[in-house]
């Protein structure tokens, strides 16, 4: 049992560590960034840099601002969102998992004003989804969820026609850097099947990621605070002890984007630069840009075949804009898949009573270890 006593005094102990101020760091990269932004060679500098971070390349300058006039009134939105149960070990005999997507679709039309909600669950085994050790089963059943978002949001994309249907995340596949090939290239090409699909259906589509934690702007301050003429980590790691970039490392993109950024305004177009983009098809290489819906700064994530049209960017602007008003905060579209894909507590208690069900049904044997057990009984 927790002894809220001692937590608020183990709290307070370290209150003034929780909230660090970083004024010194801001003005800092408010003043590199600056300088950047003026120097015409700074791209050069960019593209000549041998550094460890992520450093992205952009279309214009790189202080741009949009301004979005968020007046729409006539369109509509797909949003679409997974939630599993993972197989439980404490449990002998069941070695199968649940995937649950759900989603909304609103149309906002005077002649035709409609909201379609949707969950479908989906049960696998294990041995249906991998057949050797390149990935941990947890890894392998959020790379089938995602699979299964794409999956399901293009099939009612196709039925429903959505002006924009919006994700909740990136369409960077960051966690399939670390896997081995073979699962990989697996879920790679699933995931870019559907997202072609959305191209060839010219399907407009996004993904929306609240407070971003991301850094490739900030990088580019570093690589102007670099002692070198052009950068090479390996190089001023092997010569000094101290490094100019380290003095910035407590901020991240959205500090950066306040510098520029006012309300309903986006930044330029940036192209992301990571390892596991090289893998993309030209046409589906996700871009991003940074954009104030006025309760915070979100990063948007689209294909390449969307960011090369101006028309397409104002469009997805508008409708998260709105969205986000509509939502106090929050898209509501996202907010709503959400809560038709969660799997709760006690749906997860209703599945493994199922699969009790259908194992003393089939006279098999289904047991749970000790500590599963001792837990229900406590009420863990």
């Amino acid at each position: 049992m927790l002894d809220r006593l001692k937590l608020f005094k183990k709290i307070s102990e370290v209150g003034v560590r929780l909230f660090p101020t970083n004024y010194d760091q801001i003005d800092l990269a408010r003043k590199i960034w600056l300088q950047i932004c003026k120097d015409g060679s700074f791209l050069s500098k960019i593209n000549n840099s041998k550094s460890s971070f992520l450093l992205p390349n952009w279309i214009g300058k790189l202080d741009d601002s949009f301004y979005i006039e968020s007046n729409l009134t006539n369109y509509s939105v797909l949003a679409v969102d997974g939630s599993q149960i993972y197989p439980d070990r404490h449990m002998a005999g069941v070695s199968c998992f649940l995937i649950n997507i759900g989603g909304i679709f609103l149309n906002y039309s005077k002649d035709n004003s409609k909201v379609d909600i949707f969950s479908e669950p989906q049960v696998f085994l294990q041995d249906d989804i991998i057949s050797d050790n390149s990935g941990s089963l947890k890894e392998v059943v959020d790379f089938k969820r995602e699979e299964l978002e794409l999956w399901g949001a293009i099939k009612k994309s196709k039925l429903l026609n959505p002006t924009l249907c919006l994700f909740d995340g990136t369409l960077i596949f960051w966690s399939l850097e670390g896997v081995g090939k073979e699962l990989k290239n697996k879920f790679l090409e699933m995931y870019f099947s559907n997202l072609q699909q959305f191209y060839e259906n010219k399907i407009l589509m996004a993904g929306y990621i609240s407070f971003p934690k991301s850094r490739e702007l900030l990088n580019l301050i570093k690589i102007g605070l670099c002692r070198f003429r052009y950068a090479d980590c390996i190089e001023c790691h092997r010569g000094f002890s101290t490094f100019p970039c380290k003095q910035i490392d407590s901020l991240i993109d959205i500090n950066v984007t306040k510098f520029f950024l006012q309300a309903s305004s986006r930044t330029t177009i940036f192209e992301s630069k990571s390892k596991i983009i090289l893998e993309y098809p030209d046409n589906l290489k996700p871009y991003f840009f940074y954009l104030d819906v006025g309760s915070e700064i979100a990063r948007i994530e689209i294909p390449a075949w969307i960011a090369k049209d101006e028309n397409y960017i104002d469009l997805i602007c508008k409708i998260v804009i709105d969205q986000v008003k509509k939502g106090a905060g929050y898209p509501i579209c996202l907010a709503e898949a959400h809560n038709q894909a969660v799997v709760k507590g006690e749906d997860r208690d209703f599945f493994y009573n199922l699969i009790y069900k259908v194992g003393i049904e089939s006279n098999k044997q289904v047991s749970s270890s000790q500590k599963s057990i001792k837990k229900k009984i406590l009420g863990f």
